[in-house]
């Protein structure tokens, strides 16, 4: 596949080496409408599409999040979550800094997609720091109180 931007290259090669250490499986990218999709198997054996827009900056974690009306106290729960990424009370492994990444949420017709947006360009930060937000956001945020919606939409086993 030809890759048309220095950004795109990094973040390929990027996703491609957490892929060859195991991070990921059925690790794939295509290119889709001038963006780079990426498909995998990760966080409890599910399948996720991390859409790279260069052109914006942004790595999108597409549909990560299903079933969940915008309306719902949950979704104004991890509206707050995320934005509590930036918080300079978290531990700085765990904090991402406001100045270098945008972290977002947006919910359509029910769809969690979670994004990240590089403002400086430090892909390897970008790319570590989106994993870990991601990964916080199942391991932290979904863990405990919202286990049932785990349960039901995610393929959590019962106990």
């Amino acid at each position: 596949m030809h890759l048309e931007h220095p950004a795109e290259e990094a973040v390929c090669r990027l996703l491609r080496s957490r892929a060859s250490h195991g991070t990921f499986r059925s690790f794939s990218v295509r290119r889709l409408r001038g963006q780079l999709a990426f498909s995998f198997v990760w966080l409890r054996e599910r399948p996720f599409r991390l859409v790279f827009n260069a052109d914006r900056s942004r790595l999108e974690f597409r549909d990560v999040l299903p079933n969940l009306p915008a309306k719902e106290p949950m979704y104004k729960d991890l509206r707050r979550f995320v934005k509590g990424r930036c918080d300079a009370e978290l531990p700085e492994h765990r904090r991402i800094a406001p100045e270098r990444l945008r972290v977002k949420s947006r919910n359509r017709k029910g769809s969690v997609t979670l994004s990240v947006e590089s403002l400086d360009a430090d892909w390897d930060y970008a790319v570590s720091k989106a994993l870990k937000f991601v990964n916080e956001v199942f391991l932290g945020f979904l863990r405990g109180p919202y286990h049932e919606y785990m349960v039901k939409n995610l393929g959590e086993p019962e106990d």
